[in-house]
C-alpha cells in the first residue's frame, strides 16, 4: 500500500472513532452532534481520497472528494455559531431563514460539482491532481471566502464575550484547527503555481494528515483541556504557518504584478519577489508574533470586574470550606494554573503565616531570599519546601487584628509568568478573603445562637408541659400554693403534683443544671416517678436511670410527700430539709442532707402528721440562698418573725419578699410548696 493511501485509510478510521467518542460522550448536546457531523464529513474525505488512490484520477472521485470539503465549509460556519458558546446574535442566525439562505452557495457548488461543471479539466500527477475550474474558480473561491469570513467573524464575537481562561482556550484551538487547513491550501496553491506553473494543485496525503489534526484538536477542546503545555506549541506553529502562507500568497502575488507591469523574465521576478520576501520577513513575523500572542497569550481582562464577579459568587457561599473551593475555582477560570491549595486556620489546616514579610511580597522566590537575608532559617525551610511543591506565589489572609490562612499559587499551565494585573488581582481578593470569613463567623454565630434559642424554646415548652402550674391547688386533703421563679430561660426546678389512684404524690425537684441539661434531667426523672408507683423506689430507680449515663453529670435534688396511712412521708434528697410552721414556732423536718438523685441517693426520711393551722413548706435552695445573700437574714428566722396564719397569707409573705430578688435578676431559680390542711 502507498504511503498516500495508508494516510487517507488511517485518516477515515481516526475520524470514525473521534466522531463515536464525541457523540457517545454526550448525545443531547447539538454541539457534539455537530461535531460528530463534521468528523464523518472529514471521514467521507479521506475515504474518496483513499478510492482516488487505488481507482486513479478520475472524475467521479473527484466528485465524491469535493462533496464533504464543499459541505464542511457550511457546517463549520454554523459550528462555530454554537460553539463554544451559543452566540444568537451571530449573522448565520440573524432570522429563521438565515442558515437555509447561507446553504444556498454551497448547494449551488454541489450543483455545479454533479453536473460536471465546476471542474473544467484535471490531471494526474505524481501523488496529486491538478485542477483547472475555469470561469467557476471565482465562484468557488467566494463561497469558501464566504464561509471563513463568517466562521472567523463569529469566532472573534465570541472572542470578546469570553470571560474565562476556559472560554479562551476553546476559541484558540477552534481558530487553530480552521486555519490549518485553510493556511495549507493557500501554502499549496501558491507555491505550485509559483514554482510549477501549473493550476490548482490536490496532494494526496496532505490533506487527510491535516484533517486528522484538525479533528483532534477540536475533539480536545470538547472533551478535555490542559493536555501538556499544547498552548506554546499552537502559539509557535501558529505564527510560522500564518508566516508561510502570507509570504506564498505575496510571492504569487508580486510575480504577477511584476511580469504585467514591467514584463520582465520570470527569472527577474522571482529573484525580486525573493529580495521583497527577505526584507519584510523580519517585520511581518514580529507582527504576528504580536499578534498571535494576544490571542493565544497572556489574557487581558477587566480586573475590576473579574474581581466584583468573584466576590459576589464568594459572598453567596453558605460556609468557610465552600467559599474558599469556590475561590480557587473562580480563580482557575481566570489564570489557568496549573495547581493552588487554600489554608484556613479556623479550618484546621495547618496555615503558613510569614511574618514581618515586606508590603507586596508574594513571589516564593523572593520570600525565601528575604528571610535567608534575616537569618529566618525556621520560615526560611518552610518557604523552600513551598518551591520544592512548584508554588510560586503566597498570598495571607490577614487583617490588621488576625491571620486567617493563606492561598497558595502555582505557575500557569501555559509556563508564561503572571502579569503585575493577575497578580493584583489576586492580591486584592486575597484582601477581601478574611472580611468574608468573618462575615460568615458571624452569621455562624448567629446561626448557632438562634439555633440554641430554638432548642431552648423547646425545652422550655417541654418543662411547661410537664410542670405544676403556680398558683392555688391541692392534695390529699392539703390545701397547696405553690411559686417558682425562672431564673434563666429554662429553669431547672419543677413541681410535679399527681394524684392518680394507684401513684399519689408531690415533688419538687431541682437539677443541677439549666439549659438543655436540666431538661433532660427533670424529664427521665418525671418519667421514672409517673410510671413507677411504688414510693418507695421512685428515688432509687431514677438514680439508678441517670447514673447510667456516665459523664453527663444528670442530677437532681428532689423531695417527695406521699399519702403514707393516716400521715404523710417525707423522702428528700439533696433539698434543704422541709420547714414546719406551727404559729411561731419553726422547726426544719429530720430529712435533709442526703445526697442528690444520680448521685447513689439515700433518701432522708421522716413522718409527720399535719395538724390544723400547722403549715408545711418544701423548697428548693433558691429561697433559702436569696434570703440569706440578699435579706441577710436565715430563712427560719424570717418565718419566726412573720409568724404567718394559713397557706395563702405565708405564701403572700413569701411572694411579697422574693419579688425584689427578682427584678434584681437573682441567680438561682426560686421554687416552693407551702401545704396545709383545709
Amino acid at each position: 500500500m502507498k504511503l498516500t493511501a495508508f494516510l487517507s485509510a488511517a485518516s477515515a478510521v481516526i475520524q470514525m472513532i473521534l466522531a463515536v467518542m464525541v457523540l457517545v460522550r454526550n448525545t443531547g448536546r447539538r454541539e457534539n452532534r455537530l461535531f460528530s457531523l463534521l468528523l464523518l464529513l472529514f471521514t467521507a474525505w479521506s475515504l474518496a481520497e483513499l478510492y482516488l488512490n487505488f481507482s486513479g484520477i478520475n472524475l467521479f472521485g473527484l466528485q465524491l472528494l469535493f462533496t464533504p470539503g464543499i459541505l464542511l465549509g457550511y457546517f463549520f460556519c454554523v459550528f462555530t455559531a454554537i460553539y463554544p458558546e451559543p452566540q444568537p446574535e451571530a449573522v448565520i442566525f440573524k432570522t429563521r431563514w438565515t442558515p437555509a439562505l447561507l446553504f444556498l452557495p454551497a448547494l449551488l457548488l454541489l450543483v455545479l460539482l454533479w453536473s460536471g461543471r465546476l471542474i473544467s479539466s484535471f490531471e494526474p500527477i505524481s501523488d496529486g491532481v491538478s485542477l483547472a475550474f475555469g470561469s467557476n474558480e471565482f465562484l468557488l473561491k467566494g463561497v469558501i471566502i464566504l464561509y471563513l469570513f463568517l466562521s472567523l467573524s463569529t469566532l472573534s464575537k465570541s472572542r470578546q464575550k469570553a470571560e474565562t481562561t476556559t472560554q479562551m482556550r476553546r476559541l484558540r484551538y477552534t481558530f487553530t484547527a480552521m486555519l490549518l487547513p485553510v493556511a495549507a491550501g493557500s501554502i499549496t496553491i501558491a507555491l505550485s503555481r509559483w514554482f510549477m506553473g501549473v493550476g490548482t494543485v490536490y496532494t494526496f496525503g496532505l490533506f487527510p494528515v491535516l484533517s486528522i489534526i484538525m479533528s483532534i484538536i477540536l475533539s480536545y477542546t470538547m472533551l478535555r483541556y490542559n493536555l501538556m503545555e499544547i498552548d506554546l506549541i499552537f502559539s509557535i506553529g501558529l505564527v510560522y504557518t500564518l508566516l508561510t502562507a502570507i509570504l506564498a500568497g505575496c510571492m504569487e502575488l508580486m510575480q504577477e504584478l511584476l511580469q504585467s507591469i514591467l514584463d520582465v523574465s520570470d527569472l527577474s521576478t522571482k529573484i525580486l519577489s525573493i529580495l521583497v520576501i527577505a526584507g519584510i520577513f523580519s517585520p511581518l513575523k514580529e507582527m504576528l508574533i504580536r499578534l498571535v500572542d494576544r490571542f493565544f497569550g497572556r489574557q487581558s481582562f477587566d480586573s475590576a470586574k473579574v474581581m466584583q464577579t468573584i466576590l459576589a459568587e464568594l459572598r453567596r457561599q453558605p460556609d468557610q470550606a465552600r467559599m474558599l473551593a469556590r475561590f480557587t475555582g473562580e480563580l482557575q477560570l481566570v489564570l489557568d494554573f496549573t495547581a493552588a491549595e487554600t489554608m484556613a486556620v479556623s479550618m484546621g489546616a495547618p496555615a503558613i503565616n510569614f511574618p514581618g514579610l515586606p508590603e507586596g511580597l508574594n513571589e516564593v522566590d523572593g520570600i525565601i531570599h528575604h528571610f535567608g537575608q534575616a537569618g529566618d532559617e525556621k520560615h526560611g525551610q518552610i518557604a523552600r519546601e513551598l518551591r520544592q511543591k512548584d508554588f510560586r506565589h503566597y498570598f495571607p489572609f490577614r487583617t490588621e487584628e488576625e491571620f486567617f490562612g493563606c492561598l497558595l499559587l502555582g505557575p500557569k499551565s501555559t509556563r508564561v509568568p503572571y502579569t503585575e494585573a493577575e497578580l493584583n488581582l489576586v492580591a486584592g481578593l486575597a484582601n477581601e478573603v478574611p472580611h468574608i470569613i468573618q462575615n460568615l463567623q458571624m452569621i455562624d454565630r448567629l446561626l448557632q445562637q438562634e439555633k440554641a434559642s430554638q432548642e431552648i424554646s423547646l425545652a422550655a415548652g417541654m418543662l411547661r408541659a410537664i410542670s405544676a402550674k403556680t398558683g392555688s391547688s391541692s392534695f390529699a386533703g392539703l390545701k397547696i400554693c405553690s411559686f417558682a421563679s425562672l431564673a434563666g430561660e429554662i429553669k431547672g426546678d419543677m413541681i410535679d403534683i399527681c394524684e392518680e389512684p394507684e401513684n399519689s404524690y408531690l415533688s419538687v425537684f431541682d437539677a443541677f443544671h439549666q439549659g438543655i441539661q436540666a431538661v433532660l434531667t427533670l424529664n427521665l426523672v418525671f418519667s421514672v416517678f409517673r410510671t413507677v408507683s411504688d414510693h418507695s423506689s421512685k428515688i432509687a430507680t431514677a438514680d439508678r436511670l441517670l447514673r447510667h449515663f456516665a459523664g453527663q453529670n444528670l442530677c437532681s435534688a428532689a423531695t417527695v410527700l406521699t399519702c403514707e396511712g393516716s400521715g404523710f412521708r417525707l423522702r428528700n434528697c439533696g433539698n434543704p430539709p422541709p420547714i414546719l410552721i406551727s404559729g411561731e414556732k419553726i422547726s426544719e423536718l429530720p430529712a435533709g442532707g442526703s445526697k442528690p438523685v444520680g448521685v447513689a441517693a439515700e433518701p432522708a426520711t421522716c413522718d409527720i402528721m399535719l395538724q390544723q393551722g400547722e403549715l408545711l413548706l418544701i423548697s428548693t435552695n433558691g429561697l433559702f440562698k436569696a434570703f440569706k445573700e440578699l435579706r441577710g437574714v436565715a430563712l427560719t428566722d424570717f418565718l419566726a418573725t412573720a409568724a404567718p396564719k394559713g397557706v395563702e397569707e405565708c405564701h403572700r409573705i413569701l411572694t411579697a419578699e422574693i419579688e425584689p430578688f427578682i427584678r434584681k435578676r437573682y441567680s438561682d431559680d426560686i421554687t416552693f410548696i407551702i401545704a396545709g390542711k383545709t
